[in-house]
């Protein structure tokens, strides 16, 4: 029974992680907007996709310069004991926090603001 619940619960927790998450910081050397797009990889177990996109301005004796966008992809492996997820080429690695729906990457909290359907 123990089991079943934990294998429902590690589900219910991997389906809540798909979706759309957002942050904003700013500071007197720039601006930037950072979105991740997380959503399963190639129907595997505990696989998931991320393609980060940053726009980042940068600023300089109160002089602001164009936006620049940053965009990367990662593929990383889902811990549903850990509630992490880790990514083995560079070893990203972010906590999911099922209760308030935010990935924690280093020092940047991102909060879920949609919900993808796998």
């Amino acid at each position: 029974m123990l089991i079943i619940i934990t294998s429902c619960n590690d589900q219910q927790s991997e389906n809540s992680l798909a979706g759309t998450y957002i942050t904003y910081a700013e500071t007197d050397y720039g601006k930037m907007d950072d979105t991740l797009f997380v959503h399963k990889a190639n129907n595997g177990e505990n696989i998931f996709q991320i393609e980060r996109r940053s726009g980042v301005i940068k600023k300089l004796d109160g002089k602001e310069f164009p936006k620049e966008l940053i965009t990367e992809t990662w593929t990383l492996e889902f811990d549903p004991v850990k509630q992490t997820l880790f990514e083995l080429k560079s070893g990203k690695t972010l906590i999911w926090n099922d209760e308030n729906k935010t990935l924690q990457l280093g020092d940047e909290s991102f909060r879920q603001i949609a919900k993808k359907n796998n």
